[in-house]
């Protein structure tokens, strides 16, 4: 890739003014850098035209030149020769001062380029008179020369092959006066310095610096440098014809129609103007003009892309450029010569191949767009419809909306470089918004519904937990009260514990009774024999005793029996009071930490209610 001459800084804002006067669609690029959408040169497709540094109102586009380099170089002793456009003269009214600070600096020649102007129109004149042909477009510009070459190649052969002015004064200062190079020109174009690298006119080995009016100036003011207070010096070359008012638009013609009469010369300049007719002019085969005399620049050189001047300075441009003329027709009138060149000199002492030049065709390889990326580019636009594709508003920068989905399909440009891009988005936007108002609204009175249900709810739910914590404290009373029947059952069972031990002692001894009382009822019944007929009614009375000493035994025993069962009962049920004591505990704490916490509950759903009822409104 090729190394810009122009620049994108950080005051971009992404107007988008660069695109709509560069005439090259794709020589503007839009990035994003840290979020900010900014336009940036490629240089392969940019011709230097310098529409877009003319169009930025904030100062967003600047350029590179050799101003630093080539005083670097002539301070540290360097013998540059410099030749200078004659734009100089209505760009820096003190230029004779100018010049002095340069050679107080060791510029060892200053040559005025109106004198290689001179040869450039003999140079054309001799080859128009060797090769008759017509339609030649003729090219002291190198932007003009750019454009051809990169976006029109099939005019090269109708391109004029004579070098500029620079060229022809840089190549008679070398060829006829010897002076050592490479030189710097004194210039009012960024794209000279495309011309004098071509190959085709030295690599850069015969002009080496171009340096511009605007960034030398500004350069030597902002380091304060004496130039403006310096002696004043003159050029060094022989004196000049009409060659000076090559910088005005038509000074070409001029100087041709000097010496050829009724020849229809066409001329044009400035940009995009003069891109369109060159496009359109490729198609032209017949009744061509005997010369295009086609400048970048609307106002000329004096108004150049790296010129002090601008096209609004049209007046000072025009006061200088008449004083230029003026002095040359009166230096002239002097020896009743017409003010052009004296050509008889030049066909003397210069060679016309030496100024002659070839041109290399560098064509631009242009992005091609298929009808699927053109429409799926109309999306990212949100143009869905044939007026919305149609808008052309131009603030995107290019003239039609087509170009700028053209732009998008070759990823050059973005959708948020279309102003109607973001209507259309703020509208999808506002529908959005309205959609979502009129959801929020219904979602709002369902949410209000919502809320009078949870405030009946919650009005239950405090009816409820008063109820709670009166159930609570009713259990807590009566788990109190089951505590307080533990406590007295605890107390009653070592009691009868007491109690059944003396009972199991007394049937032991009602056992023991019992037996004796039995045995001597079995005594008695033995002795009632023995008595015979008088014994038979203690027989009775003894047996009955038996029988009664039978059945306490058997009681006593029975009730031995009850009282080693019940002994286990009365184990478990100390066991039993023991858990009851323990939940009861459990109980009571529960139901404490309950009626806490359900205590705060009425206030809180109080809160709750009130909040809630805020919140319908």
């Amino acid at each position: 890739m090729a190394t810009s001459k122009i620049f994108t800084n950080e005051n971009c804002v992404g107007c988008n003014q660069c695109i709509s006067k560069c005439p090259c669609d794709e020589a503007n690029v839009a990035v994003n850098k840290g979020g900010i959408n900014i336009l940036e040169v490629d240089p392969d497709k940019c011709i230097c035209c310098g529409e877009c540094i003319r169009s930025c109102t904030h100062n967003a586009r600047y350029f590179f030149d050799d101003t630093e380099r080539f005083l670097s170089d002539l301070r540290s002793g360097r013998k540059i020769p410099i030749l200078v456009a004659p734009a100089l003269r209505s760009n820096v009214p003190e230029w004779p001062r100018l010049l002095g600070y340069l050679k107080s600096l060791g510029a060892n020649a200053i040559y005025d380029t109106s004198y290689g102007a001179d040869i450039c129109t003999w140079a054309h004149l001799r080859f128009l008179t060797k090769n008759p042909v017509e339609g030649v477009v003729t090219q002291p510009c190198p932007a003009i020369v750019n454009y051809i070459e990169k976006y029109v190649p099939g005019l090269l052969s109708r391109l004029s092959p004579i070098h500029s002015p620079a060229m022809c004064t840089a190549i008679y200062m070398k060829n006829v006066k010897h002076l050592q190079g490479p030189y710097c020109f004194l210039s009012p174009c960024i794209a000279k310095f495309d011309e004098f690298s071509d190959p085709n006119c030295g690599g850069g080995s015969i002009v080496g610096y171009n340096v511009t009016y605007k960034r030398l100036v500004e350069y030597l003011d902002e380091n304060k440098t004496s130039w403006r207070g310096s002696n004043e010096a003159m050029y060094d070359n022989e004196a000049h014809g009409l060659g000076s008012i090559y910088s005005s638009p038509g000074g070409l013609r001029v100087n041709i129609e000097q010496y050829v009469q009724g020849k229809w010369i066409f001329q044009v300049e400035g940009q995009p103007h003069t891109s369109h007719f060159l496009e359109e002019y490729l198609a032209k085969k017949n009744n061509l003009p005997f010369i295009v005399d086609v400048l970048n620049c609307a106002r000329g050189c004096n108004a150049g892309t790296g010129a002090i001047r601008t096209e609004h300075d049209e007046y000072e441009i025009s006061e200088a450029m008449y004083k230029v003329v003026n002095d040359t027709m009166k230096n002239k009138s002097r020896k009743k010569l017409p003010p052009g060149p004296n050509f008889a000199k030049f066909d003397k002492d210069l060679n016309l191949d030496d100024y002659i030049r070839r041109y290399t065709a560098k064509p631009i390889n242009r992005k091609t767009v298929s009808k699927a990326q053109l429409e799926k580019a109309y999306g990212d636009l949100l143009k869905t419809t044939e007026k919305s594709r149609h808008l052309d508003c131009r603030g995107c920068g290019f003239p039609t909306c087509e170009k700028m989905a053209r732009a998008i399909a070759k990823d050059i440009n973005i959708a948020d470089n279309c102003s109607d891009y973001h209507r259309s988005v703020m509208q999808e936007k506002s529908d959005s918004i309205e959609k979502m108002n009129q959801e929020t609204e219904q979602r709002s009175v369902e949410l209000r519904d919502a809320i009078r249900t949870m405030i009946e709810a919650l009005g239950e739910a405090g009816e409820k937990t008063e109820e709670t914590i009166k159930t609570v404290n009713e259990i807590h009373d009566e788990v109190e009260a089951l505590v307080t029947a533990a406590d007295e059952l605890s107390e009653i069972v070592p009691e009868l514990q007491t109690l059944m031990r003396k009972y199991a002692m007394t049937g032991e001894s009602v056992i023991n009774v019992s037996r004796q009382t039995n045995l001597l009822a079995i005594n008695a019944s033995t002795e009632a024999a023995r008595a015979g007929q008088h014994g038979k009614g203690f027989a009775v009375v003894a047996q009955r005793i038996k029988q009664l000493s039978e059945q306490s035994t058997n009681a006593a025993t029975e009730s031995l029996s009850n009282n080693e069962n019940m002994e286990p009962l009365i184990e478990t049920l100390a066991d039993v009071k023991s858990k009851i004591m323990e939940q009861a505990s459990e109980i009571t704490t529960n139901s404490e930490n309950i009626i806490s916490s359900l205590g705060t509950l009425p206030e809180l759903l109080q809160d709750v209610e009130e909040k809630a009822e805020r919140l319908t409104q």
